[in-house]
Parts: structure tokens; C-alpha cells; sequence
């Protein structure tokens, strides 16, 4: 048999607006934040020059020129009101799933198309048929940046329905942010929570001193009920990040910065209970960082079979694994003016990931994982 293909399964694509206005948006304001600066520094666009062309053209072609076989680009809904209005204008950052389902039809065999569609929205189920429909491979929430609380019975509802969406009745999977949220910031700080699943004592103090700037208090014992009673009914959540820190390690870590990752293992061990018909996976996206690198080991000892491979394109990829001669040449390029080399890998940045991940992960079946949730030719 053919080896099976090697599967992106988290990649982002977006638009400032002034071409295709109706496929996505970038805010003034998020446009004028560092994190802006850096995705355009990793895609190779200049600031004075980005427009909705140049962002389609940069990502077609590190599309189109990767090593790996099939990458899922995922929409981003704009944010809905608790009254089921959409709201793009509390909204930083969407993509739409036309935009998506455009790129696709320019790399038919190359990109799958990971909708997005808010849970609060009014015609979740109609919107969720046509994009399955469509050959969506799974849906894609981040509660901070969507404004989505985890606890209310439309995401329940939501959940539940995902669980039966795919071809054939079979799941339609949910990649579900979990873990502290950096590169898509909420227009509401106070939702910056909405991307956790435990709630620490730490969290409670930190919190305390935010004053009027305090994030709302997850209400836990709702959230897990709903995320259960969609595996209950044979839901599919892929916990994105595995729920890391980003930043902090070590002792101190989960002092200094809010960790999901012991609930998504525990989550992951849960598999294998009887009774359940839902299955919980994880990605690594956004993982091959100098920060991150110091939880492989404990991705490692994940269950092999639930752990995805994803970049996050365009989040920053490090070359962890660079030996003497790879630093004397980037010392060389700075020497002569090449700033952008002292962060910013040479060639494809989504091949920059794979390498790095498959440098730290040998063997391990994280890169064609994806492949058994995809529906059948």
C-alpha cells in the first residue's frame, strides 16, 4: 500500500478586507498590535505592501511549494451575540468558509477545508449542513477570539449535532482552542478566559489583581458536561496545542501562566473507558517553539494514535534542532544586513515545521493521524 499522506491539520488564511471584503478582516486596531508585525515578518509580505492579494498569493504559494501532502486551512466565523446576531464588528479577526472553499478550488489536492461556524448563531444547523455538505473536515472554535462561552446550551446543542455531521452520519471533528490565546486577541479582554478548562487557585489570584480588568470566571462543572455529553453521543474534539503555556516551563510554569495540558491528558486516557462513543484528540500546532520544546517528552507520552501534527501557519516556527554550521550561516546573514534571519527560518515555513517536529518525533504516527478521521474516497 501507499504510504499515507502527511496532514497539516491546522492552518490559518485571512484577509484585511480591502479586495474581498466580504471573505474576511483584519481590524485597524489589530493591524496596528506587534503580533500583526510578526505573522507579516514569518509570511515575507512588508507592511507597506500587504493588501487581500498579496496575503491570497502568499498563502497559495507556501501552500502550493510545501512537502507536506494535504493541509487544512481553516475559516474563522466573526463573533455572534448571546442573541444569535453576528457581530463582525466585536471581531478582530474572521475568514469566511467561502474564502476557504475559493482557495481549495485553486489546490483542489492539496488543501482541505476546515469550516467555522459559530454555535450562537441562529442557523448553526443550516450552515452546518451546507459546509458539510461542502466537504468540510472538521469545525474550528476559539471561544476567546469568537467570544464563544463554553458553558451555554448553544454549544452543547452545537457539540452534540457535530457529532453526527460527517459523511454517513460518522462525526464532523471539532478543533477546539484550548490553553492561553496570544496571536487572535479578543475585542472583549474579559472572554480571554473562555479558552480554559480548569480554573486554578493561581488563576483566581492573578485575576484578583486585574480589578475592573478581572476575566470572567469559567463556569468548569458546565463546561465538561457539555463537552461529555457530546462524546457521549459520539462527538470528535481535538484539543488544540495539547492546552500548553506558551511561554512559561519549568517549576514555576503553571504559577506564571494558565496550562490545559494535565485536563487534555486526562481527556486523551479517557478514550479507552468503556461506555464512551466519542473519541478526544490533540494537535501540536504552534508547539515547535523554544518555549514549548521542553513538553515533547510529555507529548511523547501521549496515546500515539490521538496526537495530530498542525503548524498554525503563520505562527513563528523555530529551527530547534539547528546544528554550528546552520548558526555560523545565519550569523553571516545578519553580519550582512539579513535581520529577519536572527527569528525567521529560511525556506517554507509550513516545511520548517514538519522538519523540526519530525526531527523531535521519529516515527511517531502523529503526521498521518489525520488521515483516520478524513471520510473514505
Amino acid at each position: 500500500m501507499p504510504p499515507l499522506p502527511i496532514v497539516d491539520a491546522h492552518a490559518h488564511v485571512g484577509l484585511l478586507g480591502d479586495r474581498w471584503p466580504h471573505w474576511g478582516r483584519l481590524s485597524p486596531w489589530y493591524r496596528q498590535q506587534v503580533v500583526y508585525r510578526i505573522f507579516l515578518l514569518y509570511s515575507r509580505i512588508a507592511e507597506d505592501r500587504v493588501c487581500d492579494r498579496k496575503l491570497r498569493e502568499a498563502t497559495i504559494e507556501n501552500i502550493a511549494r510545501s512537502m507536506v501532502d494535504k493541509i487544512v486551512c481553516l475559516a474563522l466565523d466573526p463573533v455572534y451575540d448571546e442573541q444569535g446576531a453576528r457581530r463582525e464588528d466585536r471581531s478582530h479577526i474572521w475568514a469566511d468558509n467561502d474564502y476557504v472553499l475559493d482557495l481549495r478550488r485553486e489546490l483542489p489536492d492539496k488543501i482541505l477545508f476546515g469550516a467555522s461556524i459559530h454555535p450562537y448563531d441562529c442557523l448553526f444547523r443550516e450552515r452546518l449542513r451546507q459546509y458539510a455538505d461542502a466537504g468540510a473536515v472538521l469545525m474550528k472554535w476559539l471561544p476567546s477570539g469568537q467570544q464563544i462561552d463554553l458553558s451555554r446550551p448553544e454549544v452543547r446543542r452545537a457539540m452534540i449535532d457535530l457529532a453526527t455531521a460527517g459523511p454517513g452520519g460518522k462525526p464532523l471533528p471539532l478543533l477546539l482552542h484550548v490553553g492561553p490565546e496570544y496571536a487572535i486577541i479578543s475585542s472583549d479582554p474579559s472572554t480571554t478566559s473562555y479558552d480554559f478548562l480548569t480554573w486554578t487557585g493561581w488563576d483566581k489570584f492573578w485575576n484578583w489583581w486585574r480589578g475592573k480588568k478581572r476575566w470572567r470566571t469559567p463556569r468548569l462543572e458546565l463546561i465538561h458536561d457539555n463537552i461529555r455529553a457530546a462524546l457521549g453521543e459520539g462527538a470528535t474534539i481535538i484539543f488544540a496545542h495539547c492546552g500548553l503555556p506558551y511561554f512559561s516551563t519549568g517549576l514555576f510554569g503553571n504559577l506564571l501562566e494558565h496550562s490545559d495540558f494535565k485536563t487534555v491528558r486526562h481527556y486523551l486516557a479517557e478514550n479507552a473507558s468503556e461506555g464512551r462513543s466519542g473519541k478526544c484528540y490533540t494537535d501540536i500546532s504552534a508547539c515547535c517553539t523554544p518555549f514549548r520544546r521542553k513538553f515533547f517528552k510529555d507529548i511523547a507520552a501521549l496515546p500515539k494514535e490521538y496526537v495530530l501534527f498542525g503548524s498554525d501557519f503563520p505562527t513563528p516556527s523555530f529551527e530547534l534542532s539547528n546544528d554550528f554550521e546552520d548558526l555560523k550561516s545565519d550569523l553571516k546573514a545578519v553580519l550582512a544586513g539579513y535581520l529577519d534571519r536572527i527569528i525567521v527560518p529560511e525556506g517554507n515555513l509550513i516545511d520548517v515545521n514538519y522538519r523540526e517536529l519530525e526531527h523531535y518525533f521519529p516515527g511517531h504516527p502523529l503526521f498521518t493521524n489525520f488521515n483516520t478521521l478524513l471520510p473514505a474516497p
